[in-house]
């Protein structure tokens, strides 16, 4: 499912590949758009899992300013980063 399609001047919401495919557009065009929610998804995914884990961990870090904290964070932050590959990483 693509969440929003855009092609010139028409923009197309919740639609599936087929129903694109079905509607004449190019299977590089749908491709694109799609490698498109991907990115936006798992870019989505990985704020906010530095919200919810690594953002408390950083301010532990902040506030006691110890190298075990400091490490903490910084494997949680790496560990994001696996769970929620950016395209190019």
């Amino acid at each position: 499912m693509i969440k929003e399609f855009k092609n010139k001047d028409q923009t197309f919401y919740n639609v599936t590949v087929e129903q694109l495919l079905e509607m004449g557009f190019s299977k590089a065009e749908v491709d694109t758009a799609l490698q498109i929610e991907q990115a936006a998804d798992v870019a989505f995914n990985r704020r906010l899992a530095y919200r919810a884990d690594a953002d408390p961990l950083y301010m532990e870090w902040q506030y006691d300013q110890t190298e075990a904290k400091e490490k903490a964070w910084r494997a949680k932050v790496a560990e994001i980063k696996v769970r929620y590959p950016l395209p190019g990483e």
